[in-house]
């Protein structure tokens, strides 16, 4: 998991540049879910994370080989738990339709603390309106900022 950066630095002590070379945490793989009403079976092709302090970035691009349900909102799950869950964008998404071969781009927002979903153009969550269904093939892809409690 991620850390917190501190480089083991204390108060008061002056930053070398070799020290402030090592600001960030590395990247690490995590393995999201994919729901919509139901859990989609997918494949990751990319899920990774790194926290700054209490700022956690995401990218995510996974393929499903599942269907969710048809109507309901299309939620990925977060690799560390949100502060709060807002209604504020929080990063963007595509998502590739392959029935339809349709790409939809939609702002990411925090739908809980433990997982995001998706603003469409028309104001509601991807997968009410339009009320499309995750499927096999379909694609998504993500960017997302956050803060952690």
């Amino acid at each position: 998991m991620a850390t917190q950066w501190t480089a083991g630095t204390t108060a008061g002590q002056v930053l070398t540049a070799a020290t402030l070379n090592t600001i960030g945490a590395a990247w690490v793989d995590y393995t999201p879910t994919l729901t919509q009403s139901a859990t989609i079976s997918k494949t990751i092709t990319n899920a990774r994370y790194c926290q700054i302090q209490k700022t956690v970035f995401v990218q995510v691009y996974l393929i499903a080989t599942g269907a969710g349900t048809a109507g309901n909102i299309v939620k990925i799950g977060l690799p560390i738990a949100a502060r709060a869950a807002n209604s504020s964008t929080t990063g963007i998404a595509q998502l590739y339709d392959a029935s339809t071969n349709v790409l939809y781009v939609a702002s990411a927002y925090l739908d809980s603390t433990t997982a995001c979903a998706f603003l469409y153009q028309t104001g509601n969550p991807f997968g009410v309106s339009p009320a499309i269904t995750i499927a096999a093939s379909d694609q998504l892809q993500m960017n997302l900022t956050y803060e952690v409690a």
